[in-house]
């Protein structure tokens, strides 16, 4: 239930400012029923066709990640473009605010992570550790892309880069290495970028999900072969 609440709000994040409350409580519950259950016993259930067939997810990359940011891009769609006189000076109005909501956002996902292996063991240790570095490397490698395009650092960019790598990190932080960690995050974050800059703008041209849609979705989309690749029976330790 924590995980659907969860999954559920970060679709809300697509459109908080545009969405009427009544519809989007209505929303959330005929979706929570119909999407994320499906996907969650796809991948989670002993039974479900994800599991059978061996895919890695530890924490949520596909009922959490994938799912949310799918569903953003969907409710996205349906609502359409924002009005023009939204995107007169349509930017962050405070970066301390979105500064002190990822430090939160970074500490609760490491309970996200590390709790996943339901016990103070060592695979929780290495969750969190991974996700550290997933987190680290994914915000340099955002603010380093940046700092080429535009030749000065971005706060809000960091922000950003923290949460594409901790997003990469949710499937995978409980079966890679740490140097694995660190090959996750630049991937992550040079992706995430390009889909921030790039993809959102030019080809869906939602502009309500380019953070949504492009960390979510494309974050969690892009690790999933490297949680294969980087994956180790070195970390078989649940106790």
């Amino acid at each position: 239930m924590q995980f659907c609440a969860v999954t559920g709000a970060i679709v809300m994040g697509a459109v908080a400012e545009r969405g009427r409350m009544v519809p989007a409580m209505v929303f959330v519950f005929i979706w929570a029923t119909l999407v994320y259950c499906p996907i969650a016993c796809w991948a989670w259930n002993i039974n479900g066709w994800g599991y059978l067939y061996g895919v890695l997810d530890y924490a949520g990359g596909g009922p959490v990640e994938i799912g949310s940011g799918m569903s953003a891009l969907a409710y996205s769609m349906v609502l359409g473009r924002r009005q023009e006189r939204m995107m007169l000076n349509f930017r962050p109005h405070n970066v301390s605010l979105i500064l002190l909501g990822t430090v939160f956002l970074w500490f609760g996902w490491l309970g996200f992570n590390g709790g996943s292996s339901f016990g103070a063991n060592l695979r929780a240790t290495m969750a969190c550790w991974n996700s550290n570095l997933t987190a680290m490397f994914g915000a340099i490698t955002w603010v380093l892309l940046d700092w080429r395009l535009a030749r000065k650092w971005s706060m809000v960019g960091w922000c950003s880069g923290t949460i594409s790598g901790l997003v990469a990190a949710t499937p995978a932080s409980g079966y890679i290495t740490p140097w694995g960690s660190i090959i996750l995050g630049i991937v992550t974050g040079a992706v995430c970028n390009w889909g921030t800059k790039g993809m959102c703008a030019t080809v869906y041209r939602f502009q309500s999900i380019s953070l949504t849609f492009s960390q979510s979705s494309t974050g969690s989309r892009s690790m999933t072969p490297w949680t294969c690749l980087l994956s180790t029976a070195s970390l078989e330790c649940s106790a």
